[in-house]
């Protein structure tokens, strides 16, 4: 009895190996590691209102790039502004929110405006995938649109990372 079960087995492992090496694939695959494709970064912007020299006006930026569990990663991200856009001396962190929540930091030099972020969570998974940040600048930063109709471009850098949008004014 013993010596039958032992039989039906090896037959089976047979069976199992002479269907790898009939499908070509080698008994002992090495394993293989799936080349991924990064993301493009991406930049997105909108204006409450796209009329020349409208002021006081609320800016929405968004960035998307990789993130690790939603965690947009070590900051700061430094907006550039076209130099015809109005762009006061300060802005109060309260004025900007990051994901919703006022940022921890704000500067500015020039049409630059610097946003501090988060700090990480203290735990944090592993899982890396698409992500988006979104930065507001509501009424209250003051900023206000170029005099002039056209297209205007604007800049974003987080890290090593660049990105950069097109956005435009129209209207009398």
């Amino acid at each position: 009895m013993h010596a039958r079960i032992a039989l039906r087995s090896v037959r089976l492992g047979l069976g199992v190996l002479l269907t790898f090496a009939a499908a070509g694939v080698p008994a002992r695959a090495a394993p293989s590691t799936v080349a991924q494709t990064p993301l493009p970064h991406t930049l997105s912007v909108a204006l409450s209102s796209e009329r020349p020299s409208a002021h006081p006006v609320a800016v929405s930026v968004q960035l998307g790039y990789e993130m690790q569990c939603g965690y947009p990663g070590p900051g700061p991200v430094v907006l550039t502004f076209p130099a015809a856009e109005h762009v006061p001396a300060r802005i109060s962190a309260t004025s900007v929110l990051v994901d919703g929540k006022a940022a921890p930091s704000v500067a500015v030099a020039g049409t630059s405006v610097t946003v501090g972020l988060a700090p990480p969570p203290q735990i944090m998974c592993d899982v890396i995938g698409p992500g988006r940040l979104t930065i507001r600048l509501t009424r209250s930063a003051g900023l206000g649109n170029p005099a002039r109709s056209g297209s205007y471009l604007l800049r974003a850098t987080r890290g090593a990372t660049s990105f950069s949008t097109r956005f435009t004014i129209s209207g009398a």
